[in-house]
């Protein structure tokens, strides 16, 4: 592909490279570059000329403060950021005019949300390419490697995802949209047919300067739907709803919406069930994913698939088969409940505490959690403040502590702890078996912050890592002590 195709004239400052250069591929690191290759920079701090001692690119994009050898062709641009995810898009010749795209954006419930959605499209006779938090699919099968955790992956993985997604004639694409890649240009070229506001609260503070930067990236996403779809109950959401200019839908239980649930009833660890109403429709959806906040990742769910022509009944049949989502909520019985759960932002930690709560009767409630290192810090004594007003045993153990000391993450931690006594047991495998073994007949064991996840990271790097299977293993342990 010649580089004029690539990258546009109005789109650089400055360039020495001939707009004939043939570019067989595109990359972000000098080591993996010849004549051939287009680099992109998207961050000059992390480049030096020593870089192109070995090998010299057919030609880079970066910006004005790249150091750069004299001897290497250059195009400078305001955003390589930018640059780089049209670089991808064009290479890759994405052209989804013939595919419904879905974005999902928020802090809790985007996996959820766009699950529930592959789901029903899935049973209404779509073809659907699915790109969600570790895990990326085709029509029900992986394509990401074990080790993938983004929740919107970077240009060089999304695009080639999107042409492989187009290559198979999906007919719906629905993809998560964090906070990071709107704000990394990471999704730049897209246009979206629809997008999705779950709620928003407190997160990332490691990366936005605060919760009003957090909230307007989110809102980017909207700039670029023809319709939206907004849970209102939900304050950030609601003011999303509002400053919306193009065409939107409100989804609420509580606030007036044009999407309505009533008589929404929680059936524990059973789920629950509401009446959905839009418009003069209205039908009982019945849910059996436990979690009482499921019902509006249903709802919005629910609201554009109708939207999109799939037929009311199939939306109820679609989401009344689905019995489990790997890591939210999941439950594990025996004679002891165990739920496995993703909840690593305060406020989804605290939405599940407390419906567990609320479930547990007369039965205590043990939680395993850890906070994970490199990511925001101040929500670590809020989990723990959260643990202590609902859980009747308190274990703390590591999570993904990365570069991070395990034992900094967890002294940050036990910082919000006030009264109620606690454990510490930095192995999270010997921290699940001491929670497990120990319990007795009918309490509830909450396992949180992994969900899925088949790895653990530390400062090695990845590790296979099956918390459900520890889980197992655990429960085997607890019979053969008893």
């Amino acid at each position: 592909m010649k580089i004029s195709e690539i990258i546009y004239r109005d789109e650089y400052i400055f360039s020495q490279v001939n707009e004939s250069t043939d570019i067989n591929k595109i990359t972000t690191s000098p080591t993996d570059a010849d004549e051939t290759t287009l680099l992109i920079i998207p961050n000059s701090k992390n480049i030096s000329k020593a870089a192109f001692e070995e090998n010299r690119p057919a030609a880079v994009i970066c910006d004005a403060k790249a150091i750069i050898p004299d001897s290497v062709p250059k195009i400078i641009v305001d955003n390589p950021r930018l640059a780089l995810s049209y670089a991808y898009y064009r290479f890759e010749e994405i052209d989804l005019n013939n595919i419904k795209l879905i974005g999902v954006t928020g802090t809790n419930g985007k996996t959820t949300t766009a699950t529930f959605i592959k789901e029903i499209l899935d049973y209404s006779g779509y073809k659907v390419g699915f790109i969600g938090t570790g895990k990326i699919e085709i029509g029900g099968e992986c394509i990401s490697d074990k080790n993938y955790s983004m929740t919107t992956p970077d240009p060089s993985l999304l695009y080639k995802a999107l042409k492989k997604m187009l290559q198979a004639d999906c007919d719906a694409i629905v993809m998560e949209v964090s906070s990071h890649s709107l704000a990394l240009e990471k999704v730049a070229p897209l246009k979206f047919d629809y997008g999705i506001f779950t709620n928003l609260s407190q997160e990332h503070t490691d990366f936005h300067s605060d919760i009003e930067d957090y909230f307007l990236t989110k809102c980017r996403l909207f700039t670029r739907c023809k319709k939206s779809f907004f849970n209102v109950d939900d304050k950030y959401a609601r003011r999303a709803y509002s400053d919306c200019q193009s065409q939107k839908v409100s989804v609420g239980a509580l606030w007036d919406a044009d999407v309505r649930a009533k008589n929404v009833e929680n059936l524990g660890f059973l789920g629950s069930s509401y009446i959905y109403q839009w418009e003069s429709y209205s039908c009982k959806i019945e849910l059996n994913v436990a979690g009482i906040y499921n019902v509006y990742n249903s709802m919005l769910a629910s609201a554009v698939c109708i939207d999109m022509g799939c037929r009311p009944c199939d939306v109820k049949a679609a989401l009344s088969k689905i019995t489990a989502l790997p890591g939210r909520f999941e439950i594990i019985n025996d004679e002891i409940t165990v739920i496995i759960d993703y909840a690593h932002t305060d406020s989804a930690f605290y939405n599940i505490m407390k419906e567990l709560n609320n479930l547990k009767g007369s039965s205590s409630l043990c939680v395993v959690f850890g906070c994970g290192g490199e990511r925001d810090k101040s929500k670590r004594p809020r989990m723990a403040e959260i643990s202590e007003n609902f859980a009747d045993r308190i274990i703390v153990t590591e999570d993904n502590s990365r570069k991070e000391n395990p034992k900094d993450i967890i002294c940050d931690i036990i910082r919000g702890f006030k009264n109620k006594s606690f454990t510490v047991c930095e192995n999270r495998v010997s921290a699940i078996e001491e929670a497990i073994i120990n319990a007795n007949c009918g309490d509830i064991v909450a396992v949180i912050g992994k969900g899925a996840e088949k790895y653990n990271i530390d400062n090695n790097g990845y590790h296979d890592f099956d918390e459900k299977e520890i889980i197992k293993s655990a429960l085997k342990k607890r019979k053969a002590a008893l």
